[in-house]
C-alpha cells in the first residue's frame, strides 16, 4: 500500500503541475493566492478518475462565465493527454477579480 501512496502523491504533484500550466495558458486568468493552501487541489476517484480543484482571480472586463468555462476545458485535456486519468470535474472557484491584470 505504500508504493501505491507514493505513485499517488507524485501523480498529484504530475496533475496540480498540468493544471498551473493550463491555468497560465488563460489569458485573463491567473490562480488565486489562497490562505487555505495551494490553488489546486487533486483528488483520485475510483477507476483512475480525478477531480480538479482550482482557484483563480479573472481579469476585469472579462467574461466570467466565458473564461472559467476554457480553464476547464484545458486542465482537462492537458490532464487527459498527459497521464492515464480521466477527468471526473474540474471545479473553478473564482476567488475576486483583478484590476491590475488589465
Amino acid at each position: 500500500m505504500a508504493k501505491n501512496s507514493a505513485d499517488l502523491e507524485v501523480f498529484s504533484k504530475v496533475i496540480t503541475a498540468l493544471a498551473r500550466d493550463a491555468a497560465a495558458e488563460i489569458v485573463g486568468v491567473r490562480l488565486a493566492q489562497s490562505k487555505r493552501g495551494g490553488a489546486v487541489k487533486v483528488s483520485f476517484l475510483p477507476n483512475e478518475k480525478v477531480q480538479v480543484d482550482i482557484a483563480v482571480t479573472v481579469a476585469l472586463g472579462g467574461s466570467i462565465p466565458s473564461k472559467v468555462a476554457q480553464l476547464q476545458e484545458n486542465v482537462k485535456s492537458q490532464i487527459e493527454a498527459a497521464t492515464k486519468f480521466r477527468i471526473n470535474a474540474v471545479n473553478v472557484s473564482v476567488e475576486g477579480v483583478d484590476v491590475e491584470q488589465v
